[in-house]
């Protein structure tokens, strides 16, 4: 059975969809979106306590370096993959550049992997990742060679909607794009 978890800040339902495991979940962690230094964002701190206090062990995978072969080794060796957020043009450009996106929706269909993503990494699991497209963290990137998401759900993800600046965006996107579908997150802290 095909499980995700999408939102726009933090994970607390994880702990549902983990419970069960024999042995201390094996998570692949992407920061890739919160590049660079993303180790000092708050967001990727807060999601690495989140997932120690869960039990899970983590294993960094920054699609920003790595290649096919390593993205299919270390998902491999996992029960889950989470996705942080960021720069959508950062991830999605990495996330195609280094076969992510040929290697994750297989397994999370097959239910294999469990996929978790946040603000942007939720918005990765949806058909097209074009709300969130801006040109911010584009630079040194070359363009985009499309906007498809990972499409794990048919509907796109618009994150951080308690705030009333980012609920009028996400309202001019819904209403920019009518053809798609759209679900509005709040941060689950």
């Amino acid at each position: 059975m095909k499980a995700l978890l999408l939102g726009s800040y933090g994970i607390g339902a994880a702990a549902q969809l983990l419970h069960g495991q024999a042995r201390a979940p094996r998570v692949a962690y992407v920061p890739t979106a919160a590049e660079p230094d993303s180790e000092k964002k708050f967001w990727v701190q807060a999601d690495q306590v989140q997932l120690q206090r869960l039990g899970c062990q983590t294993v960094m995978l920054d699609l920003a370096s790595a290649h096919r072969e390593e993205v299919e080794v270390c998902l491999q060796d996992v029960e889950a993959v989470f996705v942080t957020g960021g720069s959508a043009h950062r991830l999605l450009w990495h996330v195609q550049r280094s076969g992510f996106s040929a290697v994750v929706p297989e397994r999370v269909e097959r239910g294999e992997l469990l996929y978790m993503g946040t603000s942007v990494g939720a918005i990765l699991a949806g058909p097209d990742i074009v709300p969130a497209s801006s040109s911010t963290g584009a630079a040194g990137l070359p363009p985009l060679r499309s906007t498809s998401g990972l499409n794990l759900v048919p509907f796109s993800i618009l994150p951080h909607d308690e705030h009333d600046e980012r609920r009028g965006a996400n309202d001019e996107i819904v209403a920019v794009h009518p053809q798609m579908r759209f679900v509005k997150s709040a941060n689950d802290v």
